[in-house]
C-alpha cells in the first residue's frame, strides 16, 4: 500500500539519487523509487509502513464492527430466504475486501522485508496487486446475479463439450 498522497513527494524529493535510475516495475512504486535513493530511507519506511497500518487497521475494525452489526440484525428480522440473500451480498463484499487487501499487505511485506528476493518476485507480485483487484472484482460482484452466473455457466459448458 502507498503512504498519503500528499506525503510520497515530500519524502521521495529529500532523498538523494547517484546510481542507476531503472525502476524495478513498469509503473512507479514508492517503495521502487526508495531503493534507487543511497540516502537513509527509514522516514519513508516509517510512513509507509505507520500509512498501511493505520489506513488497514482501521479499514479492518470498521469492518468487523459493521459486520458485528450487521448479520444479527439480518439474521433476526428478515425471512430466511431474505437472510440467505444478504448474507449472499455480505460474502460478496467480504471477498472483495480480500481480493483487494492481501496483494496489497503482500507487495507492501515485500518490499520492506523480501530484499533477498529475487526482482522478478517483487515485480509480479506488484502487476497482481495492480491486476487482479480490478479483474475480479466485477467478477465477484456478477456471479451472485443468476441470470450472469447462468451465462456463464453455459459459456463454459459449452467450451468444455468441444
Amino acid at each position: 500500500m502507498r503512504s498519503p498522497g500528499n506525503l510520497v513527494p515530500l519524502l521521495i524529493k529529500w532523498l538523494a539519487f547517484c546510481h542507476s535510475s531503472a525502476l524495478s516495475h513498469s509503473y512507479c512504486v514508492h517503495q521502487g523509487v526508495m531503493k534507487l535513493a543511497y540516502a537513509d530511507t527509514l522516514p519513508n519506511v516509517v510512513s509507509g509502513l505507520t500509512a498501511l497500518l493505520v489506513v488497514m487497521g482501521v479499514d479492518s475494525l470498521l469492518l468487523v464492527l459493521s459486520y458485528t452489526l450487521i448479520l444479527p440484525t439480518v439474521l433476526g428480522l428478515a425471512s430466511p430466504r431474505e437472510s440467505i440473500r444478504v448474507l449472499n451480498t455480505c460474502v460478496s463484499h467480504i471477498l472483495a475486501i480480500f481480493v483487494f487487501f492481501i496483494p496489497g499487505i503482500t507487495m507492501s511485506m515485500i518490499h520492506h522485508f523480501g530484499r533477498h528476493l529475487p526482482p522478478i518476485v517483487h515485480a509480479l507480485v506488484a502487476y497482481v496487486y495492480l491486476l487482479v483487484p480490478p479483474v475480479l472484482n466485477p467478477i465477484i460482484y456478477s456471479v451472485k446475479s443468476k441470470p450472469i452466473r447462468e451465462a456463464m455457466l453455459r459459456v463454459l459448458r459449452g467450451k468444455g463439450q468441444s
